[in-house]
């Protein structure tokens, strides 16, 4: 069995600061008051689903379950 085979990978939330990248839909989107907010809402969300989390260049955050 491959390293990944019967694992899927899902992104279950993205979350922003900047209201111009907040597009609703699936999955759940996010906008954020600040920075600190995105961190404690990526924070909680990560330890909820036991998921990582994804620090984008752009700053924003993906909680992606393996």
């Amino acid at each position: 069995m491959k390293k990944n085979e019967g694992q899927s990978n899902s992104i279950l939330a993205y979350i922003t600061t900047d209201k111009n990248r907040y597009l609703g839909g699936a999955p759940l989107t996010l906008l954020a008051k600040d920075k600190e907010e995105l961190v404690a809402i990526s924070d909680a969300i990560a330890e909820a689903f036991l998921a990582d989390i994804l620090q984008l260049i752009n700053g924003d955050h993906l909680i992606v379950k393996k």
